[in-house]
């Protein structure tokens, strides 16, 4: 569960977890209230930083179809996780599950290679 990653993932990090932007939408945006994310974060301790969204049923399509993440409706949805290091930079696509250590092994590369901000 994406979740589960993050709450790890933002862990692992950190003081670094301040310079670190998560970001969660829903893709069930009629249960999905704020409230219930409100709830729904809390029960995965996320800190400052990670942030859960929900709107309206044709924006939240609109971004899965900006992304290649539209699948025709919910029930046929499969994980994703995209990461980038800075707004205006490549974005690097995790399909399936991703785990907390291959965020932060992604994450580390930015500090080290200016080539790990090449598309791939």
């Amino acid at each position: 569960m994406n979740s589960q990653v993050f709450e790890q993932f933002q862990g692992d990090l950190g003081a670094e977890r301040k310079s670190v932007h998560l970001v969660s939408i829903s893709i069930d945006p009629e249960q999905d209230t704020p409230a219930h994310l409100r709830k729904y974060a809390a029960q995965f301790h996320a800190k400052r930083g990670w942030d859960h969204y929900t709107g309206k049923l044709a924006d939240i399509i609109a971004v899965q179809q900006a992304f290649g993440a539209y699948r025709g409706d919910k029930m046929s949805h499969t994980p994703l996780t995209l990461m980038r290091p800075s707004p205006g930079k490549p974005w690097v696509r995790f399909d399936g599950f991703a785990r907390a250590d291959d965020l932060m092994t992604e994450r580390k590369l930015w500090d080290t290679s200016p080539a790990s901000l090449v598309a791939r």
